[in-house]
């Protein structure tokens, strides 16, 4: 589950919800439950406060996925190292990591280049493998 949709749509199924009945908990219209299940758009902080209540779900773990705040079992999110990271990591980390994800890929390119010049590398996965942090 690694978008807010997932999350919103593997709550709403842990509690055996339908779209529509969900619509009915928080007035929130069939489309932009759909919408926002299908990652075509963002809840609004009025959205969240609803879907929060109706799931019975943090707003933290909606926006960032912090397992912390959304007490399920581990078999049924499946992460990899890299996942578990992200999911532990300071919350600015996880803003940084979030905003990047929102970047078109040339400037995520420029991004990953600042990065090799400010480690004066030119393989990140190199350079992290060699400090054994991945």
């Amino acid at each position: 589950m690694y978008t807010i949709g997932e999350r919103i749509r593997y709550a709403r199924k842990k509690k055996n919800l339908t779209i529509p009945a969900l619509n009915k908990l928080t007035g929130l219209s069939v489309g932009n439950l759909s919408d926002l299940e299908n990652n075509k758009s963002m809840p609004s902080s009025n959205a969240l406060i609803k879907l929060k209540k109706a799931l019975d779900v943090s707003i933290d773990w909606i926006l960032l996925g912090n397992e912390n705040n959304y007490i399920c079992k581990e078999d049924e999110i499946p992460y990899d190292n890299d996942t578990y990271y992200i999911l532990n990591a300071p919350l600015q980390d996880k803003i940084l990591f979030k905003a990047f994800e929102e970047l078109p890929d040339d400037r995520k390119r420029d991004i990953e280049g600042y990065m090799k010049v400010s480690l004066k590398t030119t393989d990140l996965n190199d350079y992290f493998k060699s400090r054994k942090k991945i």
